[in-house]
């Protein structure tokens, strides 16, 4: 009996595809059963002489149809549980192999999540079917048939469809009233938490000078001559504070100005019953011009990390005479200590790009300010991967080219249709060939878009294309059609009724892609649809 976990080297779906490579029986019960986690397993599932049998909850509507339809479509046994209460929420991958038993019991659902990348835990126990443990699941999987519907018509999954549709589309309507609300909530509480650390730091006042405790809030923020003949003195220090950083305008506490800068907050920060800030207007200009960080509070030792990092960059890449400051993540050797710069840099320009256009990046990371945006600036920072200091690298360009030229020579000759690299290849340097290219797609799109750079954006759609890269379908597409020359090729040698038997196996996997095409029909991309019927994977009167 062993503890299982997702991470980097093992995973539920490493474990139990391997299990689903000895098993001669196989029998999963998942609360929520997803396409994506379904695909992974599927092609091992489909080898076995036996059929698997399958008990799938429906509470949330989380199980997608597309998965109970290949389920079914492939002849598997799928028992549905549609009771709305109790809840059916058993995680179990149980194999037997003759007198051998291996079973998973744990969190992960038959998802990509569940099997890679959620926080998930399973136990992994190897018992016989002679033991008490195997007995015990035989007796629950049972009591599941008696809550549960086998699957012997398509209509029933169909009519599970219907409800599924109209769930999330009224989930979609809540979530975004939801997040509407969220991030007013969110606004309050950060306010709520200025208004905490703010009232923390008056009182450390106040026990600093007892004497002040009688004073009134207009008082403490008066100022004084003293105040405003030393100011100047203070001022030049801190811009030679930020001559000596990289720009960097926040002090640490351990700094002699430190209290000075925290001051020039607190000023800023008040604001009288007519609506005037307490700091006086021409300090205000000067560190204005100076680009003094004024942000939430709360943020200033993640901005102090923030400008370490910018700093370490730009010291980096002044070092190497690089006349702008990028660094990419070297994939071959995971223990650089450059690495997490690069990933630095790579999170930036995600949010720049979020900050670009909004409605197509949904990301967790922080919105990026305008005050990070000009310090990126000023150490020319590397928004786009073929634009180095505004100069264009072609010698870059045509190198990669090549690269991606011997890429694809290579395997076509190995017989692979599908040779577009993929930033998520295992093989680093494929991996790295697949982020370039989908750069220079985003590039070419952006400044169509725009409007700008004709020429170059022409000349470098047009190398592309001479690849076999349509820069205006997208990878996607060259990708769907690549499966589609394979289909095609199936379907020479078996026109009318598709291959079986030992005739099968050497197409399953262009029998999966046409079924999951079929399946999935409904939520594609118009493109998609349009060529799926002029292929006649899919037929509208049968429909």
């Amino acid at each position: 009996m062993k503890l299982l976990s997702n991470n980097e080297i093992v995973n539920h779906k490493t474990e139990i595809s391997n299990a689903i490579e000895l098993a001669e029986e196989i029998t999963i019960c998942t609360a929520f059963l997803k396409y994506s986690g379904l695909k992974s397993l599927l092609e091992l599932i489909n080898q076995k002489k036996t059929k698997t049998i399958f008990f799938v909850g429906t509470n949330f509507y989380q199980t997608e149809p597309s998965a109970l339809k290949q389920l079914f479509n492939d002849g598997h046994t799928i028992y549905l549980n549609r009771e709305k209460s109790p809840t059916f929420h058993p995680k179990i991958f149980l194999f037997r192999t003759q007198n051998e038993v291996k079973v998973f019991i744990g969190s992960a659902n038959l998802t990509s999540g569940g099997l890679e990348t959620n926080i998930e835990t399973s136990i992994e126990s190897n018992t016989t079917i002679d033991s008490i443990l195997y007995n015990d699941i035989l007796e629950q999987l049972s009591y599941f048939r008696t809550k549960s519907k086998r699957i012997e018509r398509l209509e029933t999954i169909l009519d599970y469809e219907k409800r599924y549709k109209v769930y999330k589309e009224k989930h979609q309507i809540a979530d975004k009233a939801f997040e509407k609300e969220e991030q007013k909530i969110a606004e309050a509480e950060r306010k709520r938490e200025e208004e905490r650390l703010l009232k923390i730091e008056q009182e450390k006042e106040k026990r600093k000078n007892p004497a002040s405790d009688s004073d009134t809030s207009r008082d403490r923020f008066a100022i004084s001559d003293d105040y405003k003949k030393s100011w100047p003195l203070f001022f030049e220090e801190f811009k030679q504070f930020k001559i000596e950083n990289n720009g960097n305008t926040i002090i640490p506490t351990s700094h002699k100005l430190h209290n000075w800068y925290k001051r020039q907050r607190e000023f800023y920060g008040h604001i009288d019953e007519n609506g005037i800030r307490a700091i006086l207007p021409e300090h205000l200009e000067l560190l204005n011009k100076e680009n003094f960080f004024w942000g939430n509070p709360n943020e200033i030792i993640w901005m102090e990390k923030w400008e370490n990092k910018l700093a370490r960059l730009d010291t980096y890449c002044k070092s190497i005479n690089q006349e702008f400051a990028w660094i990419k993540v070297d994939k071959k050797n995971k223990q650089n200590p450059l690495n997490d710069l690069a990933q630095w840099c790579m999170d930036q320009r995600l949010r720049l790009a979020q900050l670009e256009n909004e409605k197509n990046y949904k990301t967790k990371k922080r919105k990026i300010t305008e005050y990070e945006i000009k310090r990126l600036k000023e150490i020319k920072f590397l928004t786009e991967s073929e634009n180095e200091g505004g100069v264009v690298n072609q010698d870059g360009f045509i190198q990669h080219l090549i690269d991606l030229e011997n890429l694809k020579n290579k395997c076509l000759k190995a017989g692979i249709r599908r040779w577009i690299p993929s930033q998520t290849d295992p093989d680093p340097i494929v991996a790295e060939l697949g982020g370039w290219l989908a750069d220079n797609l985003t590039f070419i799109r952006n400044h169509t878009k725009k409007g700008t750079k004709p020429e170059l954006v022409k000349s470098r759609s047009k190398d592309l294309k001479d690849l076999g890269i349509d820069t205006i379908i997208g990878k996607e597409k060259n990708n769907f059609e690549f499966d589609v020359l394979d289909w095609l090729e199936m379907k020479k040698l078996y026109p009318i009724e598709n291959p079986k038997g030992e005739a099968r196996k050497p197409f399953v996997n262009v029998l999966n892609w046409e079924s999951g095409q079929r399946n999935k029909y409904g939520s594609a991309q118009p493109w998609k649809q349009k060529r799926l019927v002029e292929l006649k994977i899919v037929k509208l009167q049968s429909m």
